[in-house]
């Protein structure tokens, strides 16, 4: 190929390059190069960003898959407790109100920390989210009282049982989100947290399997 370049290699008045014939070999020369940086980008830092992706999906998924029946078992906890809550008045009779509510205590979950990457930063929020809603209801349960302060109006025993129904949906719309999440990471799982992901707060039956 250099003999198509040039058939000399000192520059005189009877030996001149051949100037278009370098620039094509430069131009190949450099297209090589180029092709050649590709592929060293592509193996020193695409490939293992992709791995990276692959890995982060990976532990997501295991996390979520183990988590799984605890929050669907959680979500039919928490709608058995929306039957107690309908029936909470400001005339209960307090004794029976605090001993139903505290007994409500139980309804809560071991909820994975997952760690954050660009790939799995919505789930370990949702998580997050379903940690901080139950810590909140555990703490509103356990401390729940429906006492008279004779220094308050009656209208505060309403406000009272209002904000444990808030905190009671707070979980409920937490557990939503998660179930959303999860869906895409656990088909085998589709059914149970579609039922989860379109309902209520409320009491939700079991689904008999259809004939």
């Amino acid at each position: 190929m250099l003999d198509g370049i040039s058939q000399c290699w000192w520059l005189s008045k009877d030996c001149v390059p051949r100037w278009e014939a370098w620039a094509v070999a430069a131009a190949l020369f450099g297209a090589i190069g180029s092709w050649g940086a590709a592929w060293a980008t592509f193996y020193a830092v695409i490939l293992p960003i992709r791995r990276r992706k692959l890995e982060d999906k990976a532990v997501a998924s295991s996390a979520i898959e183990h988590f799984a029946d605890e929050l669907i078992e959680l979500r039919g906890r928490m709608g058995i407790a929306s039957l107690t809550l309908a029936r909470l008045k400001p005339t209960t009779y307090r004794e029976h109100a605090n001993s139903m509510v505290r007994a409500l205590g139980r309804h809560t979950a071991t909820v994975p920390v997952l760690t954050a990457t660009p790939e799995t930063l919505p789930l370990a929020n949702a998580l997050n989210g379903l940690r901080r809603a139950l810590a909140k209801w555990s703490r509103t349960v356990a401390t729940f009282d429906l006492s008279q302060d004779p220094d308050l109006p009656v209208e505060f025993l309403d406000f009272v049982i209002e904000g444990l129904r808030s905190d009671h949906s707070a979980v409920m719309t937490q557990i939503r989100a998660v179930a959303a999440l999860a869906r895409d990471i656990l088909p085998a799982y589709a059914v149970e947290l579609d039922r989860i992901i379109n309902s209520g707060d409320g009491f939700l039956p079991y689904a008999f399997p259809q004939d």
